[in-house]
Parts: structure tokens; C-alpha cells; sequence
């Protein structure tokens, strides 16, 4: 069956069909006079066809799964926000791989990664003991561990990060068009429909129409956008093919359509994560003045999106300026909040709680650090730097340059928006930066390196196999 539909074959297919299954569940479990129970069915076809699809699909799925469910629907159903869809095929993936026959195609995971994960863990079940975990506590450990914390240890094979890292590029190209329709119509015609049925309140509050596309808010989906750029960016380094350049333009774009500084900023920041270790390694598939050249184009683009006149004005409106403020605020607020809890934490995903008493003027905790340092205090915050430095280092050692750019902006970008806490489901965009540069493998030798065609006298390596 596997050479009458190639792989991306199968996780489309899978993708569309899982979310298919899911949107049903979710249409019927908002109807009265129905119990759980309904849902079986429905939850076991889901199961059973991802155990048919190819373990190597099934990360591109859950990413997909992730992006076009949309994760403010699945806040409705309290078991649906913990275990989400992704989180089930994740969890399907890993005992799929673990248990798999063939192992001699997967990376190996070093032991420090698997003490500083294990470490991670112990210390999330201390904050549980100690603090008499509640449901909402658990939850969201249990979402840690899975989404993030699992794709690290569980070794992927190279075929499994590939068909990700294709699914994220692709998915940012269609979520970038359904932006760009949303943008023109000034309404997300696709789903505020469903959510005005839902009675879900409305985001838009600002004096410039930000696009959304299906992750309900512009900052997630700048994120979004800044990562797949990273990406992009990154493997136009890493593998010399001059398409992965449209991937990147069609992501700056995205950033513009959601009108998010933050975003733009992340852009500058894998930009230059991913040049300057580049331009020390002759394990690339450009010359220094190729890489010089290319920034420099990025930098130009970048400026030109700061200069459109919807940036324009959301950069000089007063609730940009009030965002800005609040920022400078919310330091003060979780410095106190985390030295109330002696600095070790007030306990999972308990940052807006433990900031109440010191936050008079309610201001939203914009920042993924902050509210690391309050819920798990100043242990848990080490830890988190050291995945994402670690992941980093790696990264730069094994010239993965994608992976480098993608975790660049994923981690520049969480400092100045509250994701960590506010949204579980979007755990798994840090999982999957994570894992891939964790499990970034070392190229055999410069000669085995998929350089571009001018370089090695052969067609550089395609986007789609």
C-alpha cells in the first residue's frame, strides 16, 4: 500500500479524516440530552485509523490536527482541553515508535537529554506534592509531559522529522491564505459563524483588523508564522534549495496579515541565529557572501512590512503603547508574586492566580518566562532555559539550521505572550522546536551534506518526497 500513495499521501488523508472525526465529536457533544458515552464510537474510529496510518506520518498529523482544530472550540469540553486530539496521536506515536520492529532508523537520545527531562519531570511532580495538586494542575503537567517533554525522549526516525517539518511549511502556506482571505473580508468568515453559535466572545478589539486564521488569536498565529519562517529560512541554509525562500516570504506575509510585533521580531531573531553560526561553517550550502546577501534580503522585506500602513497605525495606536506598558508592568508583578512563594513556585500553571494579589490592575501575564518563574519558580525556569539552550547548542553543532530558526522564534516569541499557561494545546509547538533540534542529527561528513546543486553538481534534495 505504501507505493501506491506516498507518505504525504497518507497524513493528509489521516489529517483530514481525524479532523473530520473530531469536529463531529465536537457538534455532537455540544447537543442536549446526549452523554459521553456517544463519543466512543467516535473517539475508537479515530484510534483505529491512526494505528493504520505509518508511524513516520503520524507527528505531520498531530501538527495539523493542532492547527486546523480550532483550540478555542476544544476549550468548550473540559476533557477535549486536556486531551486534546494531538495529545492522543502523539501518545499514539510514541508507543507506535517505541514498540516498532524496525529501530535502527531512529535517532539516539543521549543520556543528558534524558537526565534533564527526567529532572524536568521530577520537578513538576514535587510542585504537584507539594502544593496539593488540583485538576487544573494536573491537566496541565499532564500536557506538559506529553506535548512537549515526550517528543524529546521518544527518538524519532529521520523520515518522521522530515514529513514534520513538511507538514509545518505546507500547513503555514495554507493558513497564510485562509489569513489573507480573512484579512480582506475583515472577519474570519470560515469560523466566526461557528463561534458566534458557540457563544465563544469576540477577539477583535483593536484598532487595526488583525488576521487570526484558525488559532483564534493574532499572537498565536504570528508565532505560527515566525516559526514556519525560521524553518524555512533555516533549511534554505541547511540544504541550499532556493524554494524553501518562497516559504519564508509567504510566512513574512503572514506576520503582516496578524499586524504582531512580537512576530516580526522573532523574524529578526532567527534571522540572526541562524547567519551568524552559519557564516563560521563551512558545513552549509551557501558561500559567506550568499548568506550575507540573503539576510540582508530578509532585512529589507522585514522593513517593508514595518513601513505598510497597517502596521503603521497599530504601531502608533494607544492600545499598542498600553500592550507595551503592561509588559514593563508585569515584571515588577511576577518578581513579587515569585519571591511570595520563595522563589520555588506557587505550583503548575498557577501563574494568574499567585500574581492576583500583587496585580491590582489585572494586567495579563505576556510572558511565558514569567509565568514559569511564578508557577514553577526559579528551578522550573532553569530548566526551561536549559531544554531551549540545549536544543539550541545541538542545533548549531549538527548544522540544522531549520531546526535552529524554528526554536529561535518559537523562543523569542513566548517571552511577550502568556501561551505557556493560556493555551495547552499549544504546548506542542515547543515540543516539536524541541524535539527537532534534540534529535538533530550529525552529518556523516561535509561530502554527505545535501548541498545545492551548484556546489555538488546534482538537484538539491525536494520539499516533497
Amino acid at each position: 500500500m505504501g507505493r501506491m500513495l506516498p507518505t504525504w499521501g497518507f497524513f493528509s488523508i489521516a489529517a483530514v479524516a481525524t479532523v473530520a472525526v473530531t469536529w463531529l465529536t465536537l457538534v455532537i457533544s455540544n447537543q442536549p440530552g446526549l452523554s459521553a458515552f456517544t463519543l466512543v464510537p467516535l473517539a475508537a474510529a479515530a484510534c483505529i485509523a491512526l494505528l493504520l496510518v505509518p508511524t513516520d506520518a503520524l507527528l505531520a498529523i498531530a501538527l495539523v490536527v493542532y492547527l486546523f482544530i480550532p483550540r478555542t472550540v476544544l476549550s468548550l469540553n473540559e476533557l477535549l482541553s486536556t486531551v486534546t486530539p494531538s495529545l492522543v496521536v502523539v501518545v499514539v506515536w510514541a508507543i507506535r515508535t517505541v514498540t516498532g520492529k524496525d529501530r535502527s532508523r531512529l535517532a539516539a537520545v543521549g543520556g543528558g537529554t534524558q537526565s534533564l527531562v527526567a529532572l524536568s519531570v521530577l520537578w513538576l511532580v514535587v510542585s504537584l506534592v507539594t502544593h496539593r495538586a488540583q485538576e487544573s494542575m494536573i491537566a496541565w503537567s499532564l500536557d506538559f509531559c506529553i506535548l512537549l517533554l515526550l517528543l524529546i525522549v521518544v527518538p524519532a526516525s529521520p523520515k518522521a522529522r522530515s514529513n514534520l517539518e513538511k507538514a509545518f511549511l505546507w500547513s503555514s502556506v495554507v493558513m497564510v491564505v485562509l489569513c489573507a482571505v480573512e484579512f480582506a473580508a475583515g472577519a474570519n468568515i470560515l469560523l466566526d459563524p461557528l463561534y458566534r453559535a458557540l457563544g465563544l466572545p469576540e477577539v477583535q478589539h483593536w484598532s487595526v483588523y488583525r488576521a487570526t486564521g484558525t488559532l483564534g488569536h493574532p499572537l498565536y498565529a504570528g508565532l505560527f508564522f515566525s516559526m514556519a519562517f525560521g524553518l524555512a529560512l533555516g533549511k534554505r541554509f541547511e540544504v541550499g534549495d532556493n524554494r524553501y525562500l518562497w516559504f519564508a516570504a509567504a510566512n513574512i506575509l503572514g506576520v503582516l496579515l496578524t499586524v504582531s510585533r512580537n512576530s516580526l521580531g522573532a523574524i529578526a531573531v532567527a534571522v540572526a541565529v541562524i547567519v551568524i553560526p552559519s557564516v563560521f561553517s563551512r558545513s552549509t550550502a551557501l558561500r559567506s557572501g550568499s548568506k550575507v546577501l540573503i539576510a540582508a534580503a530578509v532585512a529589507v522585506a522585514a522593513l517593508a512590512v514595518t513601513q505598510a500602513p497597517v502596521f503603521q497605525d497599530r504601531l502608533t495606536s494607544d492600545e499598542a503603547q498600553g500592550s507595551t506598558n503592561a509588559r514593563d508592568y508585569i515584571l515588577g508583578v511576577a518578581l513579587q508574586a515569585a519571591a511570595d512563594h520563595s522563589w520555588l513556585g506557587a505550583g503548575p500553571s498557577t501563574s494568574i492566580v499567585a500574581a492576583a494579589p500583587f496585580n491590582p490592575r489585572g494586567a495579563i501575564m505576556e510572558s511565558a518566562y514569567l509565568q514559569t518563574l511564578i508557577s514553577l519558580g526559579v528551578p522550573g525556569l532553569i530548566l526551561l532555559g536549559l531544554l531551549i539552550a540545549g536544543g539550541t547548542i545541538r542545533a548549531i553543532r549538527t548544522h540544522s539550521y531549520g531546526p535552529l530558526g524554528l526554536l529561535a522564534a518559537y523562543a523569542f516569541s513566548v517571552a511577550f505572550f502568556n501561551i505557556l499557561e493560556s493555551s495547552r494545546p499549544s504546548l506542542l509547538l515547543g515540543g516539536v522546536a524541541l524535539m527537532l533540534t534534540w534529535q538533530s542529527a550529525k552529518p556523516a561528513s561535509p561530502s554527505m551534506l545535501p548541498i545545492s546543486a551548484e556546489l555538488q553538481g546534482s538537484r538539491p534534495a525536494t520539499l516533497i518526497t
